[in-house]
């Protein structure tokens, strides 16, 4: 059997400046390809701040979700023949790095999801990954929060990294009708996007 892969290398500095929270490492069989399984070690990240911000704000406890960041290295069980490299099936794993993540949307309670165009980026040790974007939303009691969210596949000569993230596409201050100047919740929805595309081009 493969030996489980290393979680990729995050812009821990970055993420504890913008007030983000780990809150999972783990490995697991993400899919599998019609001869290869892909087991991923993954390591999530949680806006943590923002959710406080809004208990403080609001006087009452806010859990829901608001915006997340994961990546995960890719392993292949059994390993790739000698002189097969990950890009030979990257595509497959592209297409299956969007449904998964899809799948993944409508677990953690999303709706209204739906692809919203794709783009090709530059992103760590000079690699191109397509980002895929999915618009969805949050149901909350306030109403349904609505969410941009992302999903970043690419290969490398030896092995291959998937970035997923999602983000508010409305200020947290005007969704919640709230006066406030408090940072945490007025920042724009082009702030959280190049916020999000920043930590991607972070990881290796």
């Amino acid at each position: 059997m493969t030996p489980d892969p290393a979680p990729p290398t995050v812009p821990t500095s970055q993420l504890d400046e913008g007030g983000w929270e780990r809150t999972e490492l783990s490995t697991e069989t993400i899919f599998s390809l019609p001869t290869v399984q892909i087991r991923t070690a993954t390591v999530q990240y949680a806006d943590t701040a923002a959710a406080e911000a809004l208990t403080e704000t609001r006087g009452e406890e806010f859990d829901g979700l608001l915006r997340f960041f994961a990546a995960s290295r890719l392993a292949f069980d059994p390993p790739l023949p000698p002189g097969v490299t990950p890009a030979a099936i990257g595509s497959m794993l592209r297409k299956e790095a969007r449904r998964t993540f899809k799948k993944r949307l409508r677990e953690r309670g999303l709706v209204d999801i739906e692809r919203d165009g794709s783009q090709r980026l530059r992103v760590g040790n000079r690699r191109r990954a397509q980002v895929t974007k999915f618009a969805a939303a949050m149901p909350l009691s306030d109403g349904r929060l609505p969410l941009a969210c992302w999903v970043a596949p690419w290969t490398t000569s030896d092995d291959a990294l998937i970035v997923t993230g999602g983000h508010p596409q409305v200020g947290l201050a005007e969704f919640f009708g709230l006066e406030t100047d408090d940072p945490r919740l007025t920042r724009s929805p082009s702030a959280y996007r190049e916020e999000f595309f920043s930590l991607l081009r972070g990881v290796e």
